[in-house]
């Protein structure tokens, strides 16, 4: 038996009372083993919120962002949403961006996208619910822009230009201007069928000469 096992099918999947309860004694095993290991825990959590990470990563339920960084309770400010976009007319974005960055003062901006996306596949073949397919015009017209066919290819891209938009937000300008406390852009792509985060090159000396930083 795997640590993780696949969920099962809808077909086979166990009654719903039972499904719930699977998850809350999940968490009383999760809580046992904390107090267990590392006594003061969730005092310490109550007490002080500090992250040091802000992580825009996709919705999908196959990335668990702490699992698979083995980040520590209160280290990940997390923002999710299909295809991890980062829209300047999005106002959950902007309020979790301001309060991540701005208030916490993470001092690492991720955006995290992962192959096999499907927001990034509904973008690419223009079929989905209309809510989605709106919510992804952004990454729709990234592929008449480069004329990328490869929807991996197409998520990598993708995690390259959401943190360009993101340098049109003012608190992002703010961190990366800070004189102490210099905010740093990180691009992933989390690889499904390996389990590894492929760390994305950034353009630092386009977006330098543009003015973008």
């Amino acid at each position: 038996m795997t640590p993780f096992p696949a969920p099962p099918d809808p077909e086979s999947a166990p009654p719903p009372e039972e499904e719930i309860r699977s998850l809350l004694e999940g968490n009383r095993r999760w809580v046992e083993a904390v107090e267990r290991d590392d006594p003061g825990t969730f005092p310490e959590l109550a007490r002080r919120h500090r992250p040091p990470f802000a992580l825009v990563g996709c919705c999908d339920a196959r990335m668990p962002m702490d699992l698979m960084t083995s980040a520590s309770p209160g280290h990940l400010f997390l923002h999710r949403n299909v295809a991890n976009q980062i829209r300047p007319d999005d106002p959950a974005i902007r309020a979790s961006l301001d309060f991540g960055l701005g208030v916490l003062g993470a001092r690492h901006l991720i955006v995290c996208g992962h192959t096999g996306c499907g927001g990034v596949t509904a973008a690419l073949r223009g079929k989905g619910p209309p809510s989605v397919l709106d919510w992804v015009t952004p990454i729709r017209e990234l592929v008449l822009e480069t004329g990328t066919e490869d929807p991996d290819e197409l998520s990598r891209l993708n995690v390259v230009h959401q943190l360009e938009r993101a340098l049109e937000l003012e608190v992002v300008q703010e961190g990366i201007r800070h004189p102490t406390r210099v905010l740093r852009l990180h691009g992933w792509v989390f690889c499904l069928d390996t389990g590894r985060i492929e760390d994305i090159p950034l353009p630092i000396d386009r977006w330098r000469a543009e003015g973008r930083i």
